[in-house]
């Protein structure tokens, strides 16, 4: 949506957006940001099933939301509206993409926010010049820092961390609070649909079709095909009535996100021709990196209970953000022998980024803090450490949809197989590279340490979970296999990269081997930032529109 509302400045551009979902107008769990993931498994979202993870006990999670509405998963995420580090967008560049780096990121993802900032009352700090005000999405603090969060931010610099003024300006690492997509004048969540589309659903040139489903890309010549160029001439779709339609387009542009988008790819021909002609679809173009690299952040919860009950009536986002030297404190010399071994699964040139990251001491663990205060009884701390770069990938193997006419957004990752209404086969993989394991145990003991210093240990009556004692490397690895989570962070399944690494796309978005294919959505990410994705899809958006519209 971010991309049809830019085209359409245009009035000479006509876009065609075809969303599998309806436009989510009265919905309560997508506007009543205290209903975050009330939206999960209902019929806004697609609830994805996923396959066993082998590398932890064999564990099936929970089904991956994503939504299935109007805005997508801005809509039914946890509302997190944050930047990752500058170290780590600048890799995107590294990584042989030229243009893509920190500077270029943070300009268009300044360009699409209306930062709201937070009254003198509201116990946060923040830097006006590390934030847009003049942009479609609105984003705030979301509420008053309780008192109890500036006891956590003095733990963090007891034990070693430090405090962050504001994060959103390319240097992550620290504790702070963290903006969130939402308008603070009524409390209600900023989607890519409210701040982009609804109000400017009166232009002719922008239209929107509901509950249809893309399956396909239709080419428009097979000798074009042979050539090495393919041209698409624009989407096979079934629409609300279960009828199978055709939209033509000049351009074609996917946005179904990292679960979504290759499963399109391949019902076209576009993937590993080995898969494709097991399943008897004809090679277009032959790439090999569609669908593979899914790259997911796990998380743990972790808690405490405190000796006293707090008020937190609307608190906002705390988030701590370190290195793995810190997070370690320096007893690094596991951790290096196990980074210094390539990784199954991950290509030599992701491996040398990851070994940048480390080198260049980037963000690597976040901590995810959240108050809670029932109606009886003490209140609880929960810290979830999360491992903000695993090495692990995953892939995905079939549907989604999304996309326009002159620009064709479409949404829908493996196929296993060519019928474009059966959900893709989903392998996280989590856990696969032993080092993500150890960095998450490592994370656990440092949250440990941290809560047991003043003057967080002050407050803190007993653990909840993991219970006391179960402290140990080997110990909390074990916990962690049976209690870990994930962030809803996927990406990487179409990389922007050069071809010859796995990538899909190349530094204009277009995918490799046609000619007016483009994939922009969360896909393409490169490198995961230390941060919740969605301000990371905006800006790459914003970035995207201003490819094809020559803005700056």
């Amino acid at each position: 949506l971010v991309l049809a509302n830019r085209l359409t400045e245009d009035p000479n551009v006509s876009v065609l957006v075809i969303e599998a979902g309806g436009n989510g107008l009265g919905n309560v769990n997508i506007s009543d940001i205290s209903l975050v993931g009330a939206a999960w498994g209902t019929d806004i979202d697609w609830a994805f099933p996923t396959q066993p993870n082998y590398y932890a006990n064999n564990r099936v999670l929970s089904p991956g939301p994503r939504g299935k509405v109007l805005g997508g998963s801005s809509a039914i995420n946890g509302d997190v509206y944050e930047r990752g580090d500058a170290i780590e967008y600048d890799q995107w560049e590294t990584l042989g993409n030229s243009g893509w780096n920190f500077n270029s990121l943070f300009n268009a993802s300044k360009r699409g926010e209306q930062f709201y900032a937070p009254g003198a009352n509201e116990n946060i700090d923040y830097d006006l010049a590390d934030h847009g005000t003049t942009g479609l999405l609105p984003t705030s603090y979301g509420g008053t820092a309780p008192e109890f969060h500036n006891t956590v931010i003095q733990g963090v610099v007891n034990a070693g961390g430090v405090e962050s003024q504001d994060q959103a300006g390319g240097n992550v690492a620290g504790i702070s609070h963290v903006t969130n997509a939402r308008l603070p004048s009524n409390s209600t969540r900023s989607t890519s649909a409210t701040g982009y589309y609804f109000p400017y659903s009166y232009r002719p040139n922008l239209q929107v079709s509901l509950y249809s489903t893309v399956t396909k890309i239709n080419w428009a010549s097979i000798s074009r095909v042979s050539s090495g160029q393919a041209v698409a001439s624009g989407v096979e779709y079934v629409d609300s009535n279960g009828n199978t339609q055709t939209a033509n387009a000049t351009t074609v542009i996917l946005s179904g996100g990292p679960w979504g988008t290759p499963p399109i790819l391949e019902r076209s021909g576009v993937g590993n021709t080995t898969l494709l002609t097991s399943l008897g679809i004809q090679t277009v173009v032959d790439l090999p990196g569609v669908g593979e690299n899914l790259n997911e952040q796990p998380l743990v919860p972790m808690q405490w209970q405190l000796n006293t009950s707090l008020p937190c009536p609307g608190s906002p986002f705390l988030l701590n953000v370190e290195s793995l030297q810190t997070t370690l404190g320096g007893n690094v010399s596991k951790l290096e022998s196990l980074l210094n071994a390539q990784p199954e699964g991950l290509s030599t040139e992701l491996w040398n980024l990851h070994q940048r990251l480390y080198e260049q001491e980037g963000p690597w663990v976040e901590g995810y803090i959240y108050l809670a205060s029932p109606a009886d009884g003490p209140s609880t701390l929960t810290w979830y450490p999360v491992n903000l770069h695993p090495l692990s990938r995953g892939y995905v193997v079939s549907p989604i949809s999304r996309i326009d006419d002159v620009f064709l957004i479409v949404i829908v990752k493996h196929i296993v197989s060519s019928d474009g209404l059966e959900y893709p086969e989903i392998q996280y993989n989590f856990f696969q590279n032993p080092l993500d394991l150890y960095i998450m145990a490592a994370a656990a003991q440092r949250v440990q340490q941290i809560v047991s210093t003043p003057p967080i240990s002050d407050w803190i009556a007993a653990p909840v979970a993991p219970a006391a004692g179960v402290s140990s490397i080997d110990d909390l690895s074990e916990f962690i296999k049976e209690n870990f989570l994930y962030t809803n962070h996927i990406q990487g399944t179409a990389l922007l990269a050069p071809r010859e690494i796995g990538g899909v796309v190349d530094t204009n978005l277009k995918v490799y081997g046609t000619q007016n294919v483009y994939v922009v959505d969360a896909s393409v990410i490169p490198v995961q930032p230390a941060a919740h994705t969605q301000a990371t899809v905006y800006a790459l958006a914003e970035r995207a529109a201003g490819l094809f519209t020559g803005a700056k």
